[in-house]
């Protein structure tokens, strides 16, 4: 097993060392207990380790980011469900001072989807009618093939076979790969497996470093998917590879923000299970940088966490009952229903809880109990299939600043298995494909990934003396009366996602608005007249609706108060736009405003909030405001 920061060249990724960050706490001896200044970067990863203006941008824009993710998973969902609002057993950690000594405890499940086995494989219950044995399980999961295996509609509290059936979701190039653990596969001119790249990386970290520097996110492209690769099987990542393209003019779309071509997530290296290498490097495409199945974000997964925080009144020694009765994720996933049980019993034995710094989801090392590798003369002494794990991005070990021990697990980005390059210097002839795994040959990127783990580290802490009480499932009301907003994006950026159709492997398409982030636009003082689009759900009865009838949306401060200095006009509307919201797992029906917002040049620097006001009824304390929808810069970062 190796950790390498890559193989030479003019890339500085690939000649610096890999040097874990250290989490920012400020220790208060009178209390005993610490305080985090900022959320570190995945992993406690570095990618401008020549650079630390540039790191330092990167790192408070990113600790905004998860600072608007978490207050959201806190505030829950008080537009359009009961039971389901404040969840307040769910900490913020830069607000809440942690014990000395509060170690973090680790969540980890099985990478390999559930979802595979549990619809289409054999001896489940309730049963399924395909009936596939493991190794059928490990050729969809490979190649996502799955139109022909339809799935129940009902899935809660079980599977209902005997109801509707939908097509196999979440969809996307490698949509059905749902554990938060995605894969691409290298084959050579025979067909056999010669690299596997693994990654557990989050598409709003891209979508926040390419803020930064789109240079940088090109430069991390080639440093994964080159590192320990045969040179005439290298990839040149240029930012033209990895731009939004205007679906209707094939021209680049310009980010209002940056000034610069907007992220596509689903580029030409980041979009399906299998890799192109060969040929001329314009020809070269597959890799798997980060996550594209559309529940698998950071956001939904502090989302999941503060959700299964809430004790109920049924299902929670259940894992199953439970995340169909707190409906904080998708059932008969390893990783959602086990994630959701053990932070709920965790609260229920008296703590509160939040992701440990840096939140994420981490691949484990893999259990190479049953790997075998072939019989070959010229293999190093001592060899073993472990030296074929090669950790790219993130560690193997990470020390814990709050206890001074190594965190309980790994924290690892993005990893290959391939041939070491001393295997190959020493004339070893075999590859990838001819290793075993219980007798059985390597034929599937499938394999190797049903022998690791996800994990996350949580960090309970004693709570204050009165825990909440327990809560009946949630449901919708019979009448919605808020309406709840759900994404907003510069409105030039939103018409290039959800006018680009993907194609899936499901065959069915996908808007590729369902891989955007949610993320909060930045506008900067003296602003006037942006274009904005702001996809919401609106309350019970909502028609199409004239000009006059079209809802009033503003914009508030922490407080919850008005913001008078950032002005909204409402420009047009859209009675149905059809795409999965970020975090979901199946396209749902939103409705779309379009506004036009103009910022004071007195207007103060800082995270907003955002409400929609139907028509006929007025502003009022009463209405929840959804955080963290748009930044106010400071005027002196103005482009």
């Amino acid at each position: 097993m190796s950790n390498t920061a890559g193989n030479g060249g003019s890339n500085p990724l690939m000649q610096a060392a890999a040097t874990p960050v250290t989490p920012k706490y400020v220790y208060d001896p009178a209390s005993g207990s610490y305080r985090l200044q900022a959320f570190t970067t995945p992993g406690c990863n570095n990618d401008f380790p020549d650079d630390p203006a540039a790191y330092a941008r990167l790192a408070a824009l990113w600790s905004q980011n998860v600072d608007g993710f978490t207050r959201q998973a806190i505030t829950g969902n008080p537009w359009n469900s009961l039971y389901s609002a404040a969840q307040t057993a769910y900490y913020d950690p830069l607000s809440t001072p942690i014990p000395k000594g509060s170690g973090a405890v680790d969540v980890a499940w099985i990478a390999f989807p559930n979802r595979l086995i549990q619809y289409l494989g054999q001896n489940q219950v309730p049963p399924n009618p395909y009936n596939l044995p493991q190794s059928a399980l490990f050729a969809l999961a490979d190649s996502g093939e799955l139109s022909r295996y339809p799935i129940p509609e009902v899935r809660c509290p079980q599977p209902d076979w005997s109801g509707q059936l939908q097509p196999f979701g979440p969809y996307g190039p490698r949509g059905w790969l749902d554990e938060y653990c995605e894969f691409s596969v290298v084959r050579n001119a025979q067909n056999k497996i010669t690299r596997i790249d693994f990654t557990c990386e989050n598409p709003e970290y891209f979508q926040t470093l390419w803020r930064i520097s789109p240079e940088r996110v090109c430069a991390v492209y080639e440093q994964a998917l080159n590192t320990g690769a045969p040179q005439d099987q290298w990839i040149t990542v240029g930012v033209a590879d990895l731009q939004l393209v205007d679906p209707a003019s094939g021209q680049p779309v310009i980010d209002p923000e940056t000034n610069r071509p907007a992220y596509n997530p689903l580029n030409r290296f980041n979009t399906t299970t299998f890799c192109v290498r060969s040929g001329t490097p314009a020809q070269r495409s597959g890799g798997a940088m980060h996550l594209t199945a559309t529940p698998n974000t950071l956001q939904t997964e502090l989302g999941l966490g503060a959700g299964a925080t809430v004790q109920r009144s049924a299902g929670n020694t259940d894992p199953q009952a439970l995340i169909c009765c707190g409906q904080y994720g998708q059932n008969f996933r390893n990783s959602d229903p086990h994630i959701g049980q053990s932070i709920n019993l965790a609260v229920g034995a008296g703590t509160n809880i939040s992701l440990a710094d840096p939140p994420g989801l981490y691949i484990q090392m893999p259990s190479f109990a049953q790997y075998q590798l072939p019989a070959d003369p010229k293999l190093p002494p001592g060899a073993s299939a472990a030296d074929c794990w090669h950790i790219i991005r993130g560690f193997e070990h990470v020390t814990d600043e709050i206890t001074g021990a190594r965190f309980p697990g790994s924290f690892i980005l993005h990893a290959a298995f391939q041939i070491p390059q001393d295997w190959i210097d020493a004339g070893v002839s075999f590859t990838v494909g001819d290793i075993t795994i219980a007798g059985a040959p390597i034929e599937y990127g499938s394999q190797v990934q049903a022998t690791l783990e996800i994990a996350l580290f949580g960090r309970p802490i004693v709570p204050p003396p009165q825990p909440a009480p327990a809560l009946p499932c949630v449901t919708s009301p019979s009448v919605v009366t808020e309406a709840q907003p759900l994404q907003i994006l510069f409105q030039n950026v939103w018409d290039a996602y959800y006018g680009t159709t993907v194609n899936t492997p499901s065959g069915v398409t996908m808007s590729l608005a369902s891989n955007s982030s949610i993320i909060p636009p930045t506008l900067y003082p003296g602003e006037k007249n942006v274009a904005l689009a702001l996809t919401y759900a609106a309350p019970t009865g909502e028609k199409p609706l004239p000009p006059e009838q079209w809802p009033t949306v503003y914009f508030t401060n922490a407080d919850g108060s008005i913001d008078g200095k950032v002005s909204t006009k409402v420009t047009g509307f859209t009675g149905t736009v059809t795409y999965a919201v970020p975090g979901n797992t199946y396209p749902s029906a939103s409705q779309l405003l379009n506004l036009s917002v103009s910022v004071a040049a007195t207007a103060a620097a800082g995270v907003r909030g955002v409400v929609i006001v139907p028509a006929g009824q007025s502003f009022s304390a009463s209405l929840t405001p959804a955080p963290a929808f748009l930044v106010v810069a400071s005027s002196s970062t103005a482009a």
